[in-house]
């Protein structure tokens, strides 16, 4: 939109004076950003870098020069022959009284034979004062999406759309290591290599936020990144993390470090000692406990059925006294045989193996159903409902609800041989 105020034309002026770094931005992201990789197969590598290829016999440990163009490449066992990467990358500069904060995105293109081909423009730029004033110049969002278009001109600082992002701002992936930062924000303990927040997030967040300063100044990136995700687990577990800052202990997975802090929590095991807080091998760590809480939960679940199968007792005496005239009922078309459950551990059964609800719904309990099981040999194929008033069959469930493909034959069947089921009552 046009420039309406003093500072938004001053900050138009001052923009359109920056240096063209596109050049230089691209060159340092494809050395210092941008993954290298070669994709290989049984008889060659492709270089993604030059194009060319050269023998397996230079991989190792999925690493390899390319002896044409001499880079350091990442192995990866494919047949691609074209690869696409994206990152945003900034660039902190100061321009008068104003800190610059200038975002882009960069999209590489790469294919077997040719040089790689990159795509680079300037997104966004932040103008902020001293005072906290700020302005935004930035390409025009598309709607419903996170596209940009347009031109590089003043935009609303919050826009009020559903379909937008609340904010004209871009998080970086990284920022170019010669970024200049004025001291009040290099006091916060932000600089180049700052990531898990944008640098409007945090120079918003920092003071009102004692915590997320503490993690900025030492650097612990590796829970910055969850900040927002898991701020609630920070805050809980913040005693541990100090003890993870005077020990040094770098934390790879933050959302594994908190779960595993979720099962120390739980076998009550102290969050106050490095023993614990700190392990050598946090998957290890975190796998050995899972384990156990899987041992115990099966062994909790066991207990419950136990439990759940003595209460039901009384009802597996009524279901026998009930539906015994029923158990020598034997339907069969000479392949597909029907046959009544018998106890409450048939249900149980059945229901195990056919994933569905006979047991947990307490079929058992109606006393105007007579639930029978279709088999061929061993293997269960539906289960059936009868009504023992109307003398019809209510419903007839295969695996998780579902219907086989023996699922008509077996409504036959049983309708066939309803008369032996009514002579069981009369």
């Amino acid at each position: 939109m046009k420039p309406r105020t003093k500072l938004q034309f001053r900050v138009v002026g001052l923009s359109s004076q920056l240096p063209d770094i596109k050049s230089m931005m691209t060159e340092w992201a494809n050395n210092d950003c941008l993954n290298h990789i070669g994709y290989a197969t049984k008889s060659r590598v492709v270089c993604m870098e030059c194009g060319e290829r050269f023998s397996t016999e230079l991989v190792n440990r999925k690493r390899a020069v390319c002896p044409h163009c001499g880079a350091s490449l990442k192995i990866e066992w494919s047949r691609k022959r074209t690869n696409k990467q994206f990152i945003s990358i900034g660039k902190a500069d100061i321009c008068e009284e104003f800190q610059v904060l200038r975002c882009f995105e960069l999209y590489a293109y790469y294919r077997e034979g040719g040089k790689p081909h990159y795509f680079i423009r300037e997104v966004l730029q932040h103008w902020i004062k001293d005072d906290g004033k700020r302005e935004v110049m930035a390409l025009a969002r598309n709607t419903g999406c996170s596209g940009w278009c347009g031109n590089l001109e003043i935009r609303n600082k919050t826009v009020g759309s559903y379909y937008s992002i609340g904010d004209n701002d871009v998080y970086c992936d990284k920022y170019h290591p010669d970024s200049v930062f004025k001291p009040q924000y290099t006091r916060m303990g932000i600089d180049y290599r700052l990531h898990g927040l944008s640098f409007l997030d945090a120079i918003n967040a920092i003071p009102v936020n004692p915590k997320l300063e503490t993690l900025l100044k030492a650097k612990r990136y590796d829970l910055l990144s969850h900040w927002y995700s898991l701020r609630y687990k920070v805050s809980s577990y913040w005693p541990s993390i100090k003890i993870c800052l005077r020990n040094k202990y770098k934390i790879k997975d933050a959302s594994m470090w908190f779960d595993y802090l979720d099962l120390l929590a739980r076998y009550h095991k102290d969050l106050h000692n490095a023993y614990y807080v700190c392990p050598a091998n946090l998957k290890r760590a975190h796998d050995l406990y899972v384990a156990k809480k899987k041992r115990d939960d099966e062994k909790a679940r066991k207990a419950r059925d136990m439990q759940r199968l003595l209460e039901l007792k009384k009802y597996a005496e009524d279901y026998i006294k009930e539906k015994s005239k029923f158990f020598d009922l034997k339907l069969s078309d000479g392949k597909i045989v029907v046959i009544p459950l018998k106890s409450l551990e048939e249900f149980k059964k059945e229901g195990e193996i056919m994933h569905h609800c006979v047991f947990s719904n307490e079929y058992f309990k109606k006393k105007d159903s007579l639930i029978l099981s279709a088999r061929i040999g061993s293997k269960r194929i539906e289960t059936i409902e009868v009504n023992l008033k109307s003398f019809q069959i209510v419903q007839s469930r295969a695996v998780c609800n579902g219907t086989s493909e023996y699922h008509d034959r077996i409504i036959r069947l049983v309708e066939k041989n309803m008369s032996l089921i009514k002579k069981r009552i009369a």
